[in-house]
């Protein structure tokens, strides 16, 4: 069995590219099983694509039965994959996909500059998401009204964006330059 394991920060990348591996395994007729590895071969002796999102669900039991059988598996991972479970696995192919530096810099120090810079290589509505992502995690650490309030200001710009009473990135800016500069 050939094993591809996919995982790393950059869940939209990553899942892109499991979203790929279905679209092509479908083009080609094959059986789609997912969240499970099982042993029963197909009844027209199509090839078989396994999707296994959570690694746990990989033991030893179905570490054995990998080695049995045919097909391809891939292992799906929103976020890291734990060393001693891809050694495990021993996959053929380990495709890591990071969120680049620059973000995590911008996400440290939210700035103007950093907000323009990211928008070179990244989608407004990412970084919208990010920004959203990294103030719920402020607040999950250190409850704040401020904080909370900095939430409330960003679910409003979401739905007037998503309304189109608004442009994304000029909300964006403004709250940027307003709130977190």
């Amino acid at each position: 069995m050939k094993i591809i394991v996919l995982h790393g920060t950059d869940t939209e990348k990553s899942y892109s590219r499991l979203t790929k591996f279905i679209t092509e395994a479908k083009k080609r007729g094959w059986d789609i099983v997912n969240d499970k590895i099982e042993d029963t071969p197909s009844l027209f002796g199509t090839e078989k694509l396994i999707i296994i999102r959570d690694y746990k669900l990989i033991g030893k039991n179905e570490l054995n039965l990998i080695k049995k059988i045919s097909g391809t598996l891939i292992v799906y991972t929103a976020g890291f994959h734990p060393a001693i479970s891809l050694k495990a696995l021993n996959a053929d192919t380990v495709e890591k996909y990071e969120l680049p530096i620059l973000l995590w810099k911008f996400l440290d120090n939210m700035t103007i500059k950093g907000f323009h810079e990211l928008l070179k290589t990244n989608a407004v509505e990412y970084i919208f998401a990010m920004i959203a992502w990294k103030l719920k995690q402020r607040y999950q650490t250190n409850p704040t009204p401020g904080v909370g309030q900095m939430i409330s200001e960003l679910a409003e710009i979401d739905v007037k964006s998503k309304t189109s009473k608004l442009d994304l990135k000029l909300a964006l800016d403004l709250f940027i330059l307003k709130r977190l500069s």
